[in-house]
């Protein structure tokens, strides 16, 4: 494999080839941390042989070829990033490693067979670098979701382009969804199959030596490879006895709001918990009333208060941290609707 790095980060240059050395070492394992965005981030190991395989199984469904040019623009310490570079090294690839920020593809100057971004990078990019995309072949979302309205933006870019289900525990993703058509399921990747419990999903992979593994992500199962996401079970929001899921509300808002947002909920003595939505002012600075939100909203479904934070908390790899924001809402400003 050979790198290009196109950044003068010192600590970026290092985490890239520290992580590169890790990987040809004697161990058999790779330490790593799990984002946080739903709880505090843990430290786990994973097995270099499933690392690989997870490798091979993207490297499959994609058709990615040999001695192709691929793009870092996700931190080493992800998952998302560390199989960046295992994927480049299996198919001694070049790697170009550009600065992590919002607006990856400005340092481009040549054409890009794959390439990872989380949808903060894709909608800055489909704002401001529309144009760039077209040096991108093959181009992954992963890392969260992103409004119906980027979506639509990004599903119309002359490149492949599939959004990704999958967490740390699975070693980056184990279902793919390309955006061009219509079929909004996620599909497994390779010998993965699901099935669900009460609505969560739980998944089978054996290349990874998973069997049954729970999550808290609610699902409609379509079949034993394929499902439609609904959203995570553990950001249900019980308000007055109605149960309401923010990831659902959220679609609905995003033909009004542009992102980053994200809806949540705070102790209420009346309802139990009242929902509230949570907008990054530095980004948005849209006037909301309780007529603009009916217009896409059910009556359950409108928030009571508005906090306009001026930057939201994030992880490593750049997921809003809702946990974290909510924590710091005493320094936002708040509007009462």
């Amino acid at each position: 494999m050979q790198i290009k790095f196109l950044t003068e980060n010192k600590n970026l240059i290092d985490e890239v080839n520290n992580f590169v050395e890790e990987w040809h070492s004697n161990s058999l394992t790779i330490s790593t941390n799990t984002s946080g965005s739903t709880g505090n981030p843990k430290s786990i190991e994973l097995s270099k042989k499933h690392m690989k395989a997870s490798a091979l199984k993207t490297i499959e469904a994609l058709g990615l070829k040999k001695k192709s040019t691929n793009l870092l623009c996700l931190s080493p310490k992800s998952i998302g990033g560390k199989m960046m570079i295992v994927r480049s090294v299996i198919l001694q690839s070049k790697l170009i490693v550009v600065d992590i920020n919002s607006a990856p593809l400005e340092a481009i100057k040549e054409v890009v067979d794959f390439a990872a971004m989380v949808p903060l990078q894709v909608q800055n990019s489909l704002d401001h670098d529309y144009e760039l995309f077209s040096k991108i072949g093959t181009l992954i979302i992963g890392g969260g979701a992103m409004s119906e309205q980027y979506l639509m933006k990004a599903s119309l870019l002359p490149v492949k382009v599939y959004q990704t289900f999958g967490m740390t525990e699975t070693i980056s993703h184990i279902a793919l969804k390309r955006l061009k058509e219509e079929n909004s399921a996620y599909i497994a990747v390779s010998d993965v199959t699901f099935q669900e419990d009460r609505g969560r999903l739980i998944i089978n992979a054996p290349h990874l030596e998973i069997n049954g593994l729970k999550t808290n992500d609610r699902v409609k199962l379509i079949n034993k490879t394929s499902f439609i996401w609904l959203g995570r079970t553990d950001f249900v929001i019980n308000s007055g006895g109605i149960k309401l899921q923010p990831e659902q509300i959220e679609i609905k808002l995003s033909k009004i709001i542009a992102p980053p947002f994200f809806i949540s909920g705070i102790k209420d003595e009346k309802l139990g918990e009242k929902l509230v939505l949570c907008i990054e002012k530095s980004i948005s600075n849209i006037e909301l009333t309780k007529v603009s939100l009916n217009t896409v909203l059910s009556k359950y479904e409108v928030p009571k208060e508005i906090y306009y934070f001026d930057n939201f908390e994030r992880t490593e790899s750049e997921k809003i941290n809702r946990i974290a924001t909510m924590k710091n809402r005493n320094n936002a400003e708040r509007k009462v609707l």
